[in-house]
């Protein structure tokens, strides 16, 4: 064999282990876990955030968390919603969704005194966020009482911020109970 023949035996039979192997590591759902893993966001529990908001849509901002939290603990959080930007009055409601545990569990809020949670799980404003200011929804996460986060874990916690003008937002929404 010559030596041009021997280096493209060894050429393929390199590409097809590579091959193999990530075959192998797609199929098990190493390549999605390990993202998973080093997920990070520009969002770290225990800074004050603001999630601006326009008229009529949704917003979200998401957190990335280690497990390392007992279940109904206090997590000190400041999330503040901004409508510095909007020329309409608009109705707020939000809600949170936990992604990574077993349990559908939900987290709540110690809220300022304007929100108010409903049967539906989500906390509703009691007044009309007029277009230029900003309000303050919660000082504090409570982790689900029902849950057990593990410490090697991650998850992600997403608070949905819906909106409606304050037009519509009495007529679509449930009311407050």
């Amino acid at each position: 064999m010559k030596k041009k023949d021997i280096a493209w035996l060894f050429s393929c039979i390199i590409l097809f282990a590579a091959l193999v192997v990530s075959v192998i590591l797609g199929l098990t759902g190493y390549y999605s876990s390990m993202s998973f893993v080093n997920s990070k966001s520009d969002i770290i529990i225990g800074n004050t955030i603001s999630i601006p908001v326009k008229p009529n849509q949704t917003s979200v901002a998401s957190f990335t968390f280690d497990g390392a939290f007992l279940p109904d603990e206090n997590l000190p959080q400041i999330i503040q919603i901004d409508a510095v930007n909007l020329n309409a009055d608009v109705k707020v409601r939000v809600k949170a969704q936990i992604f990574g545990a077993d349990n559908n569990a939900e987290f709540d809020f110690i809220t300022t005194e304007h929100f108010e949670k409903a049967d539906d799980g989500y906390y509703y404003f009691d007044d009309v966020l007029r277009g230029g200011n900003k309000i303050t929804f919660c000082n504090y996460i409570v982790t689900p009482k029902e849950i057990n986060f593990y410490s090697g874990e991650k998850y992600i916690l997403s608070i949905v911020v819906e909106n409606l003008e304050s037009k519509w937002g009495e007529n679509i929404w449930k009311p407050v109970q």
